[in-house]
């Protein structure tokens, strides 16, 4: 077991060699906010919604995070978006599904590794191929957290 990869986990350096090798490509946008910058989001959401529980429980779903990186590949040329969704179908392959939602052809994949005892989800990716997007929330993310927030949610959509 290497540091980049929990037993069924993701595979943090591939998908990170994937990112930088398109990062700069023609229609490829990258963003990639590391610990500083989160914390850095963190403290001042925490100051504009002082007060507010709804901002406070999506707050809370996000504490554990320390990296985020959002690709979008959409308006790449079809060669490029081809190359790129082939790798990361390659690098997730073996890293454990959560969830697939479908919506039509549109398909949403899921992984991360779940810690049984806490409930934590780490290193959680969310992967639209056919959106040519990819979101990786590294850290973690409280599953308790997540469901409090909808909770809230749905009692406030009521």
């Amino acid at each position: 077991m290497s540091v980049s990869m929990m037993a069924g986990g993701v595979r943090k350096s591939r998908i990170n060699g994937i990112l930088s090798e398109f990062k700069g490509c023609e229609g490829v946008e990258l963003v990639r906010l590391g610990p500083v910058s989160i914390s850095a989001i963190r403290t001042v959401a925490r100051i504009s919604t002082a007060g507010d529980p709804d901002a406070g429980q999506a707050l809370a779903v996000m504490d554990g995070v320390r990296r985020l990186a959002i690709l979008d590949y959409e308006d790449s040329s079809e060669q490029t978006r081809r190359e790129i969704t082939g790798k990361l179908d390659r690098a997730l392959k073996d890293a454990d599904l959560l969830m697939e939602a479908k919506d039509g052809d549109d398909v949403m994949k899921m992984y991360g590794v779940v810690d049984e005892k806490t409930g934590d989800v780490r290193d959680f990716v969310l992967y639209a191929p056919g959106d040519c997007s990819l979101i990786c929330v590294f850290g973690k993310v409280s599953m308790k957290a997540i469901e409090k927030l909808m909770q809230q949610e749905a009692e406030d959509n009521d």
